[in-house]
């Protein structure tokens, strides 16, 4: 038997495609709605200049925005009226938000450590070098994407080395990530501080958000591959995943108890600052 003609593999992706967009915004969606008392208690009292307010809301409702507008796209994809610009707007769309929701991410558990390790130089300067070369790699990938020929490039395209260089980097980012994390969870252990909250938050979400990273890899280099799906269906679900974890990364922090009179002084927290109250009040208990 032949292999399926060009047109044929096409639809096939087309239709994978579909059912991917619907099945991750259905998740999200479903997210959404699960921490939507949280948020109206702990995220919409923050003053409206505090950064971790904004970085929430943008990594709450943006990649739900993106979602429901794919339908919108993928139905013109669908009855082929659509144009090679608005199928290119949408595609490099796509990417940048995947890239950006990832940084965001990565930079969430990033000021964690930071604050966990009472903000030294060396931390900063380690973390800001590897989140920077992730950016630079994330900015050469765009470009890439961009220069491809655009006939099929929405839906069929192939992953360019560029990509498998950016995995690297992530993968090595977030290794860096969990490793300061877990190597400071058990200096405080020996200290004898074992039952501080924060710092059991912290490693449990670090822990949870690296394996989610390599889950995603493991998808995108892996499973999609062996099951014939086209790349393009984990950026549903890598923008997906990036949206849950973020504002629940964000939501949790909020949620860690405060010492007394401070709970309603400056109306809103810093991810940093909230832990280094946490880690103060509870050392002196």
């Amino acid at each position: 038997m032949g292999s399926p003609d060009p047109l044929t593999n096409y639809a096939r992706a087309i239709r994978d495609v579909y059912y991917h967009s619907v099945a991750a915004l259905s998740v999200m969606l479903w997210d959404c709605m699960s921490t939507l008392e949280d948020e109206v208690r702990y995220i919409w009292p923050m003053r409206v200049g505090y950064a971790f307010k904004w970085l929430y809301l943008f990594l709450r409702y943006i990649p739900l925005f993106a979602q429901i507008s794919t339908q919108y796209i993928i139905s013109h994809m669908i009855s082929g009226t659509s144009a090679c610009d608005l199928c290119k707007s949408w595609h490099m769309s796509m990417i940048g938000l995947v890239l950006l929701t990832s940084a965001a991410v990565e930079s969430i558990l990033a000021f964690r450590i930071y604050a966990l390790f009472r903000r030294q130089l060396w931390v900063t300067l380690l973390l800001g070098c590897l989140i920077s070369a992730e950016a630079l790699c994330a900015l050469l990938t765009l470009w890439k994407r961009y220069l491809l020929d655009w006939d099929e490039a929405c839906i069929m395209f192939p992953v360019l080395p560029i990509s498998k260089v950016h995995g690297v980097l992530s993968l090595t980012t977030e290794s860096t990530l969990i490793t300061m994390t877990l190597l400071k969870r058990y200096a405080i252990v020996r200290a004898g501080f074992s039952k501080v909250p924060v710092v059991t938050m912290v490693t449990r979400d670090g822990s949870l958000a690296y394996l989610l990273m390599l889950a995603l890899l493991g998808c995108s280099f892996g499973i999609v591959k062996s099951m014939g799906w086209p790349p393009l269906v984990m950026f549903f679900w890598t923008a997906t995943m990036h949206s849950a974890c973020g504002s629940r990364l964000i939501l949790n922090v909020a949620q860690l108890p405060r010492p007394k009179g401070t709970e309603h002084t400056d109306g809103g927290i810093l991810l940093t600052s909230q832990i280094d109250v946490s880690l103060e009040s509870e050392s002196t208990t």
